[in-house]
Order: structure tokens, then sequence, then C-alpha cells
């Protein structure tokens, strides 16, 4: 499936944030790009801050984010399923899920339902590594590519 930079980053939040911490603990979304298979960080989540590094004056800073910075529609769709007090919480139901292929289709599910595809977040694929050619790179542009998801990691 065809993905929106936003809708990576939703992803990303999600499978880090809410995952099962012990099954799941390395597990990274593999996307393909220009024909390569790809895996790495669309975001870089510490606990539940979003970090980005930037350069302010003469030194760098870094900046903790919300999942709002990605955009209010995901900060929305997330504070409106949290409202439930059952397993249709979507912290309670992906965490409590132990196949990598259930958890990406329900993730894939709950981000479908956000329309909003636009990002306040960098273009960045962090720590990328190419499945196909062993090259690992720090960071790599993502901006104006066709990015299709296609599995996860083990």
């Amino acid at each position: 499936m065809t993905k929106e930079i936003a809708h990576l980053q939703m992803f990303d939040y999600v499978l880090k944030k809410y995952a099962d911490k012990e099954l799941f603990a390395n597990t990274r979304m593999v996307v393909e790009m220009d024909g390569k298979l790809w895996t790495g960080d669309f975001l870089i989540l510490d606990d539940c801050h979003i970090l980005e590094i930037d350069w302010e004056d003469n030194g760098y800073t870094q900046i903790e984010l919300t999942r709002e910075s990605i955009n209010s529609a995901f900060d929305e769709a997330i504070k409106v399923s949290n409202v439930n007090v059952s397993q249709n919480r979507i912290d309670a139901k992906i965490a409590s899920l132990k196949q990598p292929e259930i958890l990406y289709q329900e993730i894939t599910r709950f981000i479908s339902t956000v329309d909003n595809t636009k990002t306040n977040l960098k273009p960045i694929l962090y720590n990328a590594y190419c499945l196909d050619t062993r090259v690992k790179l720090p960071f790599l542009d993502i901006s104006n590519k066709d990015i299709l998801l296609v599995s996860l990691t083990a």
C-alpha cells in the first residue's frame, strides 16, 4: 500500500508507542522505494516525545515534539480512540497483539482512518538500511519519493 510520509510517521509512532515492548522491541517498518527494500525510523520516539535535531544560532538543539506535530487529525484520532474503556482503545488493542502480520494490519487499519496527509515533521528516514544492497545510512531524505509499506522486520 502506497503511503504518504505523514501516514508512515503515524504508523511508526503507533508501532513504537503501543506495540508489545518485549515481542516487538526491535521491529521496524519495511518499505519499498525506487525498487529497493529499506528499513529505518520515520521518527525518533523517546517515551512520548518525538525528537528532532535542529540548528539553532551556533549549535545543534534537540527538540521534543508531541504526536500532534505529525498532524492534528492523527492526535485527535488517538484521543477519540482512547476515550473508550475497552479493548477497542488503540493503545490496548495494539499492545495485546502477538503476531507481526496482525500488528501490521491493525496499525494500517487505524492509520487509514486519518485523512490528513500533511506533516510538520521532517521527511527523513533515520537509521536507513537497504536490505538489498546492505547500505547503512544515518538518514535518507524521502521527500518526493513514492513509498510502499510492505512488511515489518522480525
